[in-house]
């Protein structure tokens, strides 16, 4: 929901509020800010303390942009080779067979 300099507040799909503390922040603030960024929904580890919600990041993630991308080049170089296949010479297979001598005698 939001990240402040000492940590961060989300909202749980249920309503409630929970906090993630500011070394957690600092080792994924990227990943947060962009999850804030595109609205994406990530995934926590929640632990009351009291009457509040503690917050962890669950470093297992799918980064679903990256993912995009990635697709995208694999379709593009998939086609790029078909282009280059349909151009290209029949490959033909080298055999390696002993060169023949003339000067051997019996």
């Amino acid at each position: 929901m939001q990240i402040h300099a000492h940590g961060a507040l989300v909202r749980l799909e249920n309503g409630e509020l929970a906090s993630i503390n500011e070394t957690e922040v600092a080792a994924y603030r990227k990943f947060l800010e962009r999850a804030i960024q595109s609205e994406r929904e990530i995934e926590l580890e929640i632990v009351r303390r009291d009457r509040r919600l503690e917050a962890k990041v669950v470093p297992a993630q799918r980064d679903d942009a990256f993912e995009e991308r990635l697709l995208r080049f694999n379709q593009s170089d998939e086609g790029e080779r078909a282009e280059g296949d349909a151009h290209a010479s029949p490959r033909r297979r080298r055999r390696f067979v002993p060169k023949k001598r003339d000067d051997i005698q019996p």
